[in-house]
């Protein structure tokens, strides 16, 4: 029980000056002028015209579909240029808008501002702590849309290279196929593509890097605290899990490698509980924060949202959970993804024609309570996860990690076995 209060003590303070620091830090970034962000700005509005608001990569295949969308909110919180004190913009995230009827969308809305058309009026979006915008403010002074999506791809690149690069070192080569497999299952092209999809991934793989080079000499709880926190913080809410699963399939490849065999259920539920209480717990905080220190009822907002996208219908329609579980699933039914997975299976299982598969109880529930997470994901964000299919199935990469590093990790404990006997 002490060790338990002690945890929460520091838990909350980590949640407090995390709060504090991301106000700064906001505040900061609404202090530079929004000349040169609005004439970038205007500069990418060729790239939205052309592409639209959900464009496909590769036509007919919905996993490709990027969400312009979003990133021209984005845009429009970012180059917000009021008035307001940088700490009322820095908790109300402002932006301009217009009426329903004037635009069809946001990025028609976005391209109506920046052209100078009338009838635009100041609307606030303060539910999310929009942390993305500490990055997005700095990149938008200095380059257009264009240049901001190579700047990600190339960051995302980078990072995936040094994750690859750890693996090798750390002698986890033999599960690159499967990190493999889950880039391409994910969609990591459209990932870099889209500024939506890319903090997740940038936090999921920091996080993960971070793990494989402090692994064991790291306290895991505030790490995942600290994830869940970045995820709340920076993410406007596309495939947040994957935050908490792409870590955690990590954690257990170092606990594989070293052979820690006891214990690895309770440590993923131990780090996904902290994660849980950095994710919602720094949301509740953004929203505390908010309502204390405005003149808005945020709580009322966000409580509104909560229940329409953990609800159950879509348009007035009723949805159920297996409807949405095949709403996700179907985006991967094509068959470059389905060979991607078949054939990473099927490289794994080469060598073991002739083996028999005796493997750790303890790793096997692990690995399958990681795999099952973005099911758990699906039924509590219900309205969320049908109607965004196109990003949410991402969190299927979870399942697709972890199912294939479990393979692995079963191959590599039965050749063991067969050396010993």
């Amino acid at each position: 029980m002490y060790f338990w209060i002690k945890d929460m003590k520091k838990v909350l303070i980590v949640l407090f000056m995390g709060g504090i620091a991301g106000i700064l830090l906001l505040m900061l970034v609404y202090a530079l002028p929004t000349d040169r962000m609005l004439a970038n700005a205007r500069a990418s509005i060729e790239i939205f015209e052309r592409e639209g608001p959900s464009p496909q990569t590769v036509a007919g295949y919905e996993a490709t579909t990027l969400d312009n969308y979003t990133d021209a909110w984005m845009f429009r919180n970012a180059f917000y240029d009021g008035e307001e004190s940088v700490f009322q913009k820095s908790l109300n995230v402002y932006y301009y808008g217009y009426h329903e009827g004037q635009v069809s969308n946001v990025c028609e809305s976005m391209i109506a501002y920046l052209n100078g058309t009338e009838g635009y009026y100041r609307r606030s979006y303060a539910r999310y702590w929009h942390g993305y915008l500490i990055l997005l403010k700095p990149l938008l002074c200095f380059f257009d849309y264009g240049d901001i999506r190579g700047i990600l791809k190339l960051t995302e690149l980078s990072l995936l290279i040094w994750l690859c690069m750890l693996f090798e070192r750390k002698k986890m080569a033999r599960f690159l196929p499967a990190l493999a497999v889950t880039m391409f299952c994910i969609g990591f092209y459209e990932i870099g593509q889209s500024m939506q999809y890319s903090w997740v991934f940038l936090i999921a793989a920091a996080a993960s890097i971070y793990i494989l080079k402090k692994y064991p000499a790291m306290d895991g709880k505030m790490v995942f605290l600290v994830i869940g926190m970045c995820t709340s913080f920076f993410d406007f809410l596309t495939y947040p899990i994957f935050t908490l699963g792409m870590p955690l399939v990590v954690l257990l490849l170092c606990m594989t490698v070293s052979e820690e065999k006891k214990g690895a259920v309770k440590a993923v539920m131990l780090h996904s509980v902290f994660w849980g209480i950095g994710y919602f717990g720094f949301w509740i905080e953004k929203w505390v924060l908010g309502t204390l220190l405005t003149e808005e009822n945020i709580f009322a907002e966000a409580f509104g949202s909560i229940i329409e996208r953990t609800g159950r219908n879509v348009v007035d329609q009723p949805i159920g959970y297996v409807e949405t579980v095949l709403e996700n699933i179907g985006v991967l039914c094509k068959y470059p993804y389905v060979l991607a997975v078949l054939g990473g299976i099927a490289l794994i299982f080469a060598g073991m024609r002739k083996s028999r598969l005796e493997v750790s109880k303890e790793l096997v529930a692990a690995w399958l309570l990681i795999a099952v997470f973005p099911f758990i994901w699906y039924a509590a964000a219900m309205n969320h996860s049908y109607v965004h299919a196109f990003m949410t199935y991402r969190d299927l990469g979870i399942s697709i990690f972890a199912g294939l590093c479990m393979i692995i990790s079963m191959k590599e404990m039965n050749k063991n076995e067969q050396k010993e006997t």
